[in-house]
């Protein structure tokens, strides 16, 4: 290795300076926000009759289908949305839906609903 070699490896190595700054960035201040500022961007809209759903250890998720699918090239194709939650998330949605189809059952809105029966519930 010569002096030009040794030269050109030193320039290579990177150094703080004293013109080096450290900078800091709270991330969760970039997602603070106003209520009135929310704007909601429904990008997807699709219509399901059929849910499946599967637990695995760090999340849950629901395939959501429409059916019946459509024939393509000899086969039946269902069309499908995956959704990915957290277990807090999709215990959050299972309790607003029952919640919700049982306040709209009581008032005689809903074409077909029947509760399943709970100890409070039972004759």
């Amino acid at each position: 290795m010569n002096n030009a070699d040794v030269h050109r490896e030193k320039k290579a190595t990177p150094t703080l300076s004293s013109k080096a700054k450290e900078v800091s960035v709270d991330i969760a201040d970039l997602y603070r926000f106003e209520a009135s500022d929310l704007v909601l961007d429904i990008s997807e809209e699709h219509y399901s009759n059929l849910a499946y759903m599967q637990v695995a250890p760090r999340e849950v998720y629901i395939d959501f289908f429409a059916t019946p699918g459509i024939k393509k090239d000899g086969k039946m194709v269902l069309r499908g949305t995956r959704i990915y939650m957290s277990h807090a998330a999709a215990q959050r949605l299972v309790e607003t839906l029952d919640s919700v189809l049982k306040d709209v059952h009581r008032a005689g809105k809903m074409e077909v609903y029947t509760p399943k029966a709970t100890k409070e519930t039972k004759p």
